[in-house]
């Protein structure tokens, strides 16, 4: 019998658990209370956590607050009545529209910068030493290698060298970055 305790084998599940509960934070604290018991080896979530989304959307109404105020001066000039003939006139707040949509697609988000540059430590196999707020402001410094960036998700994927180790961190989540 003890020969058998001695040879155990690990086996992988795929699962979806619904935890019911006030908010997506307080169902999240209650199943990694679950997960974090003597039982479970490891665990990766995937998907379901919805935090950080309001720091997303505060960034994202203050990018476009941003591009309202630097586009209103255009919008309040006096405009000739001579200057264009009638039918030109609807083509070109068309034009504007049409940038404007395009600066609130994803492909123009607050990160843009940032995402250039994981790309470049993606593609050059840098070393970059993350400094990442996970919830509950828990701070971690991270010595990683970028493995994918996946812009419309915000999602990076990172290895952790120390550690040897897969992470997926959301953008919002890098406070600083150093290249090594």
């Amino acid at each position: 019998m003890e020969a058998n305790k001695s040879q155990k084998r690990k086996f992988l599940f795929n699962a979806d658990i619904m935890i019911e509960e006030d908010t997506n934070g307080r169902a999240l604290e209650k199943l990694l209370h679950l997960l974090n018991s003597e039982l479970v080896t490891d665990y990766q979530i995937k998907q379901g956590v919805e935090l950080g989304k309001t720091i997303e959307a505060s960034l994202k109404e203050a990018i476009l607050k941003k591009f309202d105020t630097s586009a209103e001066p255009a919008k309040n000039r006096p405009m000739a009545a001579s200057a264009e003939p009638a039918p030109k006139a609807p083509s070109a707040p068309r034009v504007k529209e049409t940038k404007a949509a395009e600066e609130q697609r994803p492909e123009a988000d607050p990160f843009k910068q940032i995402w250039e540059e994981m790309r470049a430590f993606q593609q050059n196999n840098t070393l970059v030493r993350l400094s990442v707020v996970k919830e509950k402001g828990i701070k971690l410094s991270m010595p990683c290698r970028i493995l994918n960036t996946d812009q419309t998700s915000g999602n990076l994927t990172v290895y952790h060298v120390d550690e040897k180790k897969v992470y997926l961190l959301k953008i919002n989540e890098i406070d600083d970055f150093q290249a090594r």
